[in-house]
């Protein structure tokens, strides 16, 4: 009967390419971590984050027109001159339990063809059918004037 003997590992080959490993495990993770700081995913995490172009993103300026929309129901009964959304002038974003938009919009008063500026707040989480967007507030802007 044959007696059973564990492998030998030669220990100087396996020393000699840890430090390989380790420099090259180092590089990667510093050339991401660039890599991801680049493209902006270094930002902090709940911050706002501008979006660029965002008169022309479908997605801002349907909440934009959303935000006019409700705005327009809601002061129906006050009486005030309703609103014709115009144009997105500016948008960020910043992450919640959902995403928050922060957008500035310019509509003009249907009664006069005064254009207004406002600011328009709308959080949005798509996993709810019932909920999907809210408009938190919608006021006029202290940044922008006509």
């Amino acid at each position: 009967m044959a007696s059973y003997s564990p492998p030998t590992v030669n220990r100087r080959t396996s020393r000699s390419s840890t430090p390989f490993f380790s420099l090259l495990l180092a590089t990667s993770l510093l050339v991401t971590g660039a890599k991801c700081y680049e493209i902006g995913w270094g930002r902090k995490v709940g911050g706002w984050a501008e979006i660029p172009n965002a008169g022309s993103n479908a997605e801002v300026r349907e909440l934009a027109r959303y935000s006019v929309e409700v705005y327009n129901r809601e002061i129906r009964a006050t009486g005030e001159s309703s609103i014709d959304f115009v144009r997105v002038v500016s948008a960020r974003r910043q992450v919640v339990s959902g995403i928050k938009y922060q957008i500035g919009v310019a509509a003009s008063e249907v009664d006069t063809g005064k254009i207004r500026f406002f600011d328009a707040v709308i959080v949005v989480r798509p996993w709810l059918r019932k909920f999907e967007r809210q408009l938190l507030s919608f006021t006029p802007s202290a940044f922008w004037s006509s």
